[in-house]
C-alpha cells in the first residue's frame, strides 16, 4: 500500500510540474501580412511583439513587416495601419519561422461590431445544429447554437471574407463563404448541395 501511495504521490509531482528549456536558446523569425476588407496588402504597419509573463516589448527586432531574432516563446502580436484598427492575437514561436496574416478593418468613429442573423432550413426541430464563422484571414470569428425554428444570430464580427459552417454534432453539413457586413438577413437552406 506504501509503495502504491509513493508512486501515485511521485507521478502526480512530475505531472503537475513546469515544462523548462533545456539546452542553448533558440530564436526565430515573425513575418507579418495584412490585409484589407477587399484583400490589399497593407503598407507601414506597426507591429510590436509582447512577451506574455514579463511583457516586456521585443519592438527593436521589428524591421518592417519582419521580426527576427526573436526568442522561443509566447507574444501577443499587435498589428496597426493608418486608417485601420490595431488588431492583436497571440502567438507561440517554437520553430524557425512564422508567417501571420492578419485582415485589419477599417477604423470608424461610431462603428461597432457587425453580426449576421438568419434562418436555416429546414428548422432543425430536435437536432442540436450550431453556426461557426471562420475568418478567411487572421483570427476570430463567431460560433453559435442554431435554435430550434432555425433561427441564429452571430454577432461580435470584424468586417471581412467569412467562411460559414453549419455543423451537428463532430460532422460539418454545409459550408459557404461570405463577406461582412451583410445588409440583409442570411437563409441557409441545408436540401440545397
Amino acid at each position: 500500500m506504501g509503495t502504491r501511495f509513493l508512486l501515485l504521490l511521485s507521478a502526480a509531482l512530475l505531472c503537475s510540474g513546469e515544462c523548462v528549456q533545456v539546452g542553448p536558446p533558440q530564436f526565430g523569425r515573425v513575418e507579418v501580412s495584412a490585409f484589407s476588407l477587399l484583400g490589399e496588402r497593407l503598407r507601414n504597419l506597426g507591429i510590436d511583439l509582447i512577451e506574455v509573463g514579463t511583457q516586456k516589448s521585443l519592438k527593436s527586432h521589428v524591421h518592417g513587416a519582419v521580426a527576427t531574432k526573436v526568442p522561443y516563446g509566447t507574444y501577443v502580436l499587435r498589428v496597426s495601419a493608418s486608417g485601420f484598427r490595431s488588431v492583436q492575437r497571440e502567438l507561440r514561436l517554437n520553430q524557425p519561422e512564422i508567417l501571420v496574416r492578419i485582415q485589419l478593418p477599417v477604423s470608424i468613429e461610431c462603428g461597432g461590431f457587425a453580426e449576421i442573423g438568419g434562418a436555416i432550413y429546414p428548422a432543425p426541430e430536435d437536432r442540436e445544429l450550431w453556426l461557426k464563422l471562420v475568418p478567411l484571414r487572421g483570427v476570430g470569428g463567431a460560433e453559435v447554437r442554431v435554435s430550434r425554428d432555425g433561427s441564429f444570430l452571430a454577432s461580435g464580427l470584424d468586417d471581412g471574407q467569412y467562411l460559414l459552417l453549419v455543423v451537428d454534432g463532430m460532422a460539418i453539413i454545409h459550408t459557404e463563404s461570405l463577406g461582412v457586413p451583410r445588409s440583409s438577413r442570411l437563409n441557409v437552406d441545408l436540401e440545397k448541395q
